[in-house]
């Protein structure tokens, strides 16, 4: 859902048309290559999931292996044609999406910050896509700036909720390597330069109040986790922190809207 929505958005600040059966279509196609992407790589990550999320469909007995990787191929296969349906620019990015999720799941997620990175700059194509389906890029470097960093912050941390299941698997993540104080710095960090870099716009006068308030907002959330990632020394011990960076993550879009709109 929030695959499509940032694609929404990517149309919005193109500066041509948002709402078109072509933005709907790429919206469609970006979602459905997104859910085969994270239903692949729960079938990668099963035995870790039993340990770090037992209550999923797959680690708790209610999905199949064979159903998922059903479901895996048929959504894939089903946002890819869309995509070569649109035009070829949008299918070659599909086509580099889906090549880069596959990477992630079977070679890069266990090494250390190359799979972060990954997905960070995964997150941002959802920005171009969308604007590229309604006419130009336009600001969608905006977005897109905002969601890598934001994303390289909320991989880091789900790691570190996850560094139980990752060190019985032997996984090369920062919070296993580098421990948690300092994944932890990581994280903070890259939120720290994310939310400077959200203000900018305010300042350049490229958006107005309503901007402000809803960036203001996603940056106290930021700052809330952060809070909770140096009390408690980088030690997660549950899945809180990410899902209020998930709540962050629409306050960051809905801001970008309203910039855009008012």
């Amino acid at each position: 859902m929030i695959t499509a929505f940032s694609v929404g958005v990517g149309a919005l600040t193109s500066g041509g048309l948002a709402v078109s059966p072509q933005v709907v279509a790429a919206a469609a196609s970006a979602a459905l290559i997104a859910a085969a992407g994270n239903v692949y790589n729960d079938l990668r990550d099963l035995e870790i999931d039993r340990i770090n999320r037992p209550n999923r469909p797959l680690p708790s007995g209610r999905m199949s292996t064979r159903a998922a990787a059903t479901q895996a191929a048929t959504l894939g296969l089903a946002g890819w044609l869309l995509s070569f349906w649109l035009s070829p620019y949008l299918w070659a990015m599909a086509t580099g999406v889906a090549v880069g999720l596959y990477l992630y799941s079977t070679h890069l997620k266990s090494t250390l910050l190359w799979g972060n990175l990954l997905v960070s700059g995964l997150a941002t194509a959802a920005f171009p896509y969308g604007a590229l389906a309604a006419g130009g890029m336009g600001r969608a470097w905006l977005p897109a700036s905002f969601a890598f960093l934001f994303h390289f912050s909320r991989e880091i941390i789900k790691d570190m909720e996850d560094v139980v299941g990752d060190r019985r698997r032997g996984l090369s993540t920062l919070a296993r390597v580098a421990g948690p104080r300092r994944a932890a710095a990581v994280a903070v960090s890259s939120s720290a330069v994310l939310m400077v870099v959200t203000l900018l716009p305010w300042v350049m006068e490229i958006y107005g109040l309503p901007y402000l308030v809803a960036i203001g907002v996603m940056d106290a959330l930021l700052v809330l986790v952060a809070f909770k990632m140096i009390r408690s020394g980088g030690r997660l011990t549950d899945q809180r922190p990410s899902r209020i960076l998930t709540m962050g993550m629409l306050l960051g879009l809905l801001a970008i809207v309203l910039g855009e709109s008012l």
